[in-house]
This record gives C-alpha cells, structure tokens and sequence, in this order.
C-alpha cells in the first residue's frame, strides 16, 4: 500500500470537519457562557420556589438598621404583595442614586 494512500485515509480532506472543529472554540465559550448565567439564576428561582411551597412567603433581600446606626442587609421572609412594595421602593431609591451621580459627573465635566 502506497503512503499517499494510507494519508488519504488517516486525513480526509474534509473541509466541514475543519471548519466544526475552528467553530468549536467559539461554541464551546457562547455554551459555557450560558450555563454559567443561566444555571445560577435557575438555582436561585428554585430556591424560591422550593420555600414559597412550604411557607406561602418569598425570601427577599430587605436593609436593617441597627441601634447604632448601621444599616446590614439581611434576608426576610415577606408575602409576595409586600416583596413588589419592597422591590418597587428599592428600584426607585436605586434609579435616585443614579441620578445623582449622573449628575455628580456632568458637573466634574463641566
């Protein structure tokens, strides 16, 4: 058997065989990607739902203000109505912070 066929044979000149292994770099990344995102948030719906089954109520991130003055975030179990409050309260105090230093930064441009 001659060596030029035994090469035909080991590598085929396929060209989609080159071009899936040149596009499994970029694949590989966009998949680890998602599942990096994605496997995340499914766990924590699923925290969610596994304590709204047993208790009617949603863990939500709430701030405390200690005696001293100090403010901690701690995790408190809320009713579903009052965790949109909450949300809603914390999406507008996070909107006015950004104002504010959006505006802090026009002013050093200026």
């Amino acid at each position: 058997m001659s060596s030029r066929r035994v090469w035909r044979r080991v590598y085929p000149l396929d060209v989609s065989s080159y071009v899936d292994d040149l596009m499994s770099v970029p694949r590989n990344f966009v998949f680890g990607l998602l599942a990096g995102v994605l496997v995340p948030v499914a766990a924590m719906a699923g925290i969610v739902a596994g304590v709204y089954a047993f208790t009617r109520k949603v863990p939500f991130v709430t701030d405390v203000e200690e005696y001293d003055g100090e403010r901690r975030l701690t995790v408190r179990l809320v009713q579903p109505q009052e965790a949109r409050a909450l949300f809603q309260k914390g999406k507008e105090a996070a909107q006015a912070f950004g104002d504010e230093i959006r505006s802090e930064l026009e002013d050093e441009q200026q």
